[in-house]
């Protein structure tokens, strides 16, 4: 599973780094966010959404921050005879 705020950070070709500074948070918090380990609070649901040029519901649940969830099929790896 991933996050849509991670999908729409790598879009932007941005690392956690970048954006963290953009947002003027620490990257470990917006590592665990991105994980969905971790609410987005109020203050930056919508810091982030107009950010990336986002509905907030985009990216987390309106009402309880958490983000939103993607589930992306993972490669199969192939074996070589």
């Amino acid at each position: 599973m991933v996050t849509n705020l991670r999908i729409l950070r790598v879009k932007r070709g941005l690392t956690i780094r970048k954006l963290a500074k953009e947002l003027e948070i620490h990257e470990c918090w917006l590592n665990r966010m991105e994980l969905g380990q971790s609410y987005i609070p109020p203050h930056l649901r919508q810091k982030i959404a107009d950010f990336f040029g986002v509905q907030v519901s985009e990216i987390c649940d309106e009402a309880t921050g958490w983000p939103i969830l993607v589930d992306m099929e993972m490669p199969k790896l192939v074996r070589k005879a």
